[in-house]
């Protein structure tokens, strides 16, 4: 009896094999495939003997182009004992298609019950895997073989085809495939080895027509598709693949040849954007392709994403021949990205003619000089110079090359004005550059000629204002004034010049309400409140402006403003409240060399080190040449004794700014790392203005010491102090008086000094150091001053321990020692102090074991190592006491003559 629930589901009986197959006949002509597998499997799982189930699901994965599916069931078949003559045609093709060229190899093309056609067949695949297994001579012989087969079949004529190929007769094999091709037009085997000797006979046109007619008749058949779409591609037939591109994606989206094929049609197409995406998932899938790389980099150029361009376009550079217009794309994208330096670096590969390069070399020079790099600047200034001839070039060269100090920058912009008498920035430009050259007149005269050659605007009219301004004539300046009102001409400009006009003639009350009645109108003009500021700084009376420029930025977080209060703030002395201000700002290379600047300089007032270090070697990332980001770093470094570390940022900004201060910034490195040589070749160059600075006046002070001639170093020593009292010149000074032996000079110097500078730790510590001497006393009181600024200072300590203990005040003394010691606890001298001190309070195993905890190092001094040795001895450690003195040698007599005392008085 049957369980009811699975009668209800199943029946009463499994199906037979036969029951399984005649349900996967009638799926699969109704075209349901995967149901047909289905039964097709429940057969083979009812009988998995059965070798008939497996060869007709074997034949049904052929014919779906599942061919490794088909392989493994059509082996099997043959395994089980199914007629080879009927399975090895169809494994044939499963070996070819899988490419098992061995096991097609193996195939025995003999096999009885095959007919001539189907060993034909069998043996056209065997003959190409051993073709493609390069066993020439066994592919030969087999074709001999089958040719005396009777047979009109046309894998007959295609081993015909093949021995004509072997023995490189292409076209007597072009023409027996042609000759098939009317046989048989829709055999596969047919279409591809024609389409192969076309292309072997260098007919690309023919070998695409065959693959596309292949492709047809076949269009399930992936692979051969890929390769007519390689064939089109290369032939920049790009319209006609892009269906055969799309139908592949939509089988594989993420395959890398094919986004680079989709790529190349977008981007003819001008379909840049979704070219870009197809190169991004082409190489994040492998591609690395540089031909997917540049294409890639020229996309991401014309969607003018500079960041993408430079990332593909650098990858590949080095691969670009010189003069390539990926490289202009580079390094034009380069100086988007504000890498200035890699953009001169690709730029110094532009070769030939150069006419159209003329603006790229502009810009690069411009944002090389902003950054600091004047060789690089220079270099391509001087390329561009014969290229430049329209006004807008000639006025850009002009105002480079007057940054480099190149006088024929005036010739430039002369020209330029003279080209195009319009543009107010040439005109600008050539005004200022005679006004810097200390040409008045030459200044006046061309804004004169501007103002006849532009007489309805007022450009002309304030230059000539401001030039009378800074020439005293303030009569001239009004009536240029007076007339540009007239003109009814709103511009800002006219509103500065009227409140320079105001300064000069000391109305400051008028130039304060200008101001406020140009901010009333334009809160937001940087310029106009920045004027105000200064006025009322030189009144004292800034609160207010600082209030509008409060108000303002809460209403409109504008960044010029932002910079500006924080400017603000800091000349107010309140340094915190201006660091606040720029704490929000994010650090990037496109922010102003002012944030820069400023922050750095809040940063060192406020004593942050960690934090200044960090945003000087941010800004030095950026701009690695500027000269106040290198200027700020060895300041830092400086304070931090790190002067090698100094020497390198210093010689690195060299390399691109021969800048005379950063010369004399290494000549003073070299001078602290003692190598006075260098630091000599540098100074004595200079000129007598520049020997006259007191900075260089301290080197020459400090080099002159380090030779031996301190006397000789006293008058630059002390320029150098007068300019600058800071703590490092105070010991400078005070050193080239010792060594001069005037130790009274230097003792009167050092008093003078701490008098004036009472936060000099350093300078207060030499006095006193110097005053044990001469008054004791006196020496103690300004050790105990130091040490309320300094609790921790563990030389005061010492020495102050060591002083009570000689006046015989022990306890103060123990006190200010045990302190010096925890601090310092491997400090010798130290612990020496101590330990004496608690000989004097009868505490000799205290001071034993102090004496103990420094015993297994290195004692440099000989009176501490002759100290303990002294204690060893009165406490009976003589062996111990014996075989220290015979492992020191003493250098110092004093030290001799107490080893060998102690040595008689203990009979050693």
């Amino acid at each position: 009896m049957c369980v009811i629930v699975l009668a209800a589901t199943t029946g009463c009986s499994e199906k037979s094999v036969d029951t399984y197959l005649e349900e996967a006949r009638a799926k699969a002509q109704q075209g349901d495939v995967k149901a047909a597998v289905i039964e097709y499997k429940n057969a083979i799982k009812r009988d998995p003997e059965a070798p008939l189930p497996r060869f007709e699901l074997g034949k049904l994965y052929l014919e779906n182009k599942d061919f490794a599916s088909a392989e493994k069931e059509l082996s099997k078949a043959r395994e089980l004992g199914y007629s080879a003559s009927q399975v090895l045609p169809l494994l044939a093709q499963s070996y070819q298609q899988t490419g098992a060229e061995n096991a097609l190899a193996d195939v025995d093309h003999t096999t009885q019950g095959m007919s001539s056609a189907e060993r034909a067949e069998v043996g056209f695949y065997k003959v190409q895997a051993l073709l493609e297994l390069e066993k020439e001579e066994e592919a030969l012989a087999l074709i001999e073989e089958l040719k005396a087969l009777d047979t009109t079949s046309v894998y007959k004529g295609l081993l015909s085809v093949f021995e004509d190929a072997v023995n490189e007769n292409m076209e007597a094999a072009r023409d027996r495939a042609l000759a098939l091709y009317e046989q048989a037009p829709l055999n596969k085997d047919v279409l591809v080895q024609l389409a192969r000797l076309h292309l072997a006979n260098d007919d690309m046109d023919k070998a695409t027509a065959t693959y596309k007619e292949y492709v047809q008749a076949f269009p399930d058949d992936l692979p051969r598709q890929f390769t007519l779409v390689a064939l089109l591609i290369e032939q920049r037939k790009l319209d006609d693949a892009e269906p055969y591109v799309d139908d592949l994606l939509a089988a594989s989206e993420n395959h890398p040849i094919l986004n680079q094929y989709k790529g190349l049609i977008a981007a003819s197409q001008g379909n840049y954007e979704l070219a870009l995406s197809r190169f991004e998932t082409a190489v994040q899938n492998g591609n690395a392709d540089p031909v997917v790389r540049l294409v890639a980099g020229y996309a991401a150029y014309q969607l003018q994403n500079f960041a993408g361009a430079k990332k593909h376009l650098s990858m590949i550079a080095s691969n670009l021949p010189d003069n390539h217009p990926g490289l202009r794309m580079l390094a034009h994208s380069l100086l988007q990205q504000g890498d200035s330096e890699d953009a001169y670096e690709v730029m110094s590969r532009f070769e030939g003619n150069l006419e159209n390069d003329v603006a790229l070399f502009s810009s690069a020079s411009l944002q090389l000089l902003r950054e600091g790099n004047v060789v690089d600047a220079r270099a391509l200034v001087d390329k561009t110079a014969p290229l430049s001839d329209s006004p807008q070039e000639l006025a850009k060269l002009g105002v480079l090359q007057l940054s480099l100090n190149d006088v024929s920058g005036l010739v430039n912009l002369e020209a330029a004005v003279e080209g195009a008498p319009d543009s107010v920035a040439a005109q600008s430009a050539l005004i200022r550059a005679y006004l810097m050259a200390g040409d008045t007149a030459k200044a006046r005269d061309a804004a004169q000629t501007w103002r006849t050659k532009a007489p309805d605007s007022i450009e002309p009219l304030l230059a000539l204002a401001n030039i009378a301004i800074d020439a005293g004539q303030t009569e001239q300046a009004e009536s240029y004034i007076s007339e540009a009102i007239q003109s009814e001409q709103d511009a800002p400009q006219l509103t500065y010049t009227q409140v320079r006009l105001a300064i000069a003639t000391d109305s400051r009350k008028e130039a304060a309400t200008l101001l406020t009645q140009r901010l009333d109108a334009a809160p937001d003009d940087v310029t106009a409140l920045a004027m105000l500021y200064a006025l009322k700084r030189e009144d004292g009376n800034t609160a207010s402006v600082i209030s509008r420029a409060q108000q303002q930025l809460a209403q409109s977080d504008d960044l010029r403003l932002r910079l500006l209060l924080a400017r603000m703030q800091m000349a107010e002395q309140k340094p915190k409240q201006a660091l606040t201000l720029l704490k929000d700002i994010e650090a990037s290379k496109d922010k102003p060399l002012l944030f820069w600047q400023l922050k750095g300089q809040l940063l060192i007032a406020l004593n942050d080190v960690d934090a200044a270090s960090a945003h000087y070697r941010q800004w030095l990332d950026y701009y690695p040449q500027n000269e106040n980001a290198v200027s700020g770093m060895v300041l830092i470094l400086d304070a931090q004794r790190r002067y090698q570390d100094a020497l390198m940022f210093v010689e690195k900004a060299l390399a691109k700014q021969p800048n005379p201060q950063l010369l004399i910034l290494k000549a003073y490195f070299h001078t602290m790392l003692n190598e006075t040589q260098a630091a000599w070749d540098i100074i004595k160059p200079l000129s007598q203005e520049a020997q006259s600075l007191p900075f260089v006046r301290g080197i020459r002070a400090r080099l002159l010491v380090k030779d031996g001639q301190p006397k000789a170093a006293i008058p630059h020593a002390l320029a150098a102090y007068e300019s600058r009292s800071n703590p490092m010149n105070a010991v400078l000074v005070t050193a080239a008086y010792e060594l001069s032996e005037r130790p009274q000079d230097a003792f009167a110097f050092l008093e003078q000094h701490v008098d004036g500078h009472p936060d000099d730790t350093r300078a207060a510590m030499l006095l006193a150091e110097r005053m044990i001497a001469r008054d004791k006393d006196e020496a103690m009181s300004t050790y105990e001053t130091i040490l309320q600024k300094t609790p921790e200072n563990f030389v005061v300590l010492n020495n102050l321990a060591y002083l009570y203990f000689e006046k015989g005040e022990t306890d103060r003394a123990a006190t200010l020692a045990q302190r010096a010691v925890e601090l310092r606890p491997e400090n010798a001298d130290a612990v020496d102090t101590l330990a004496q001190i608690r000989l004097a309070q009868g505490r000799d195993k205290d001071a034993l074991a102090l004496y103990k905890t420094i015993s297994g190092k290195d004692i440099a001094n000989e009176e501490v190592y002759l100290n303990h040795v002294e204690l060893l001895l009165k406490t009976g450690n003589t062996a111990l006491a014996k075989r220290r003195l015979e492992e020191r040698k003493f250098t110092l007599p004093a030290s001799q003559q107490r080893a060998r005392a102690l040595s008689e008085r203990y009979s050693l």
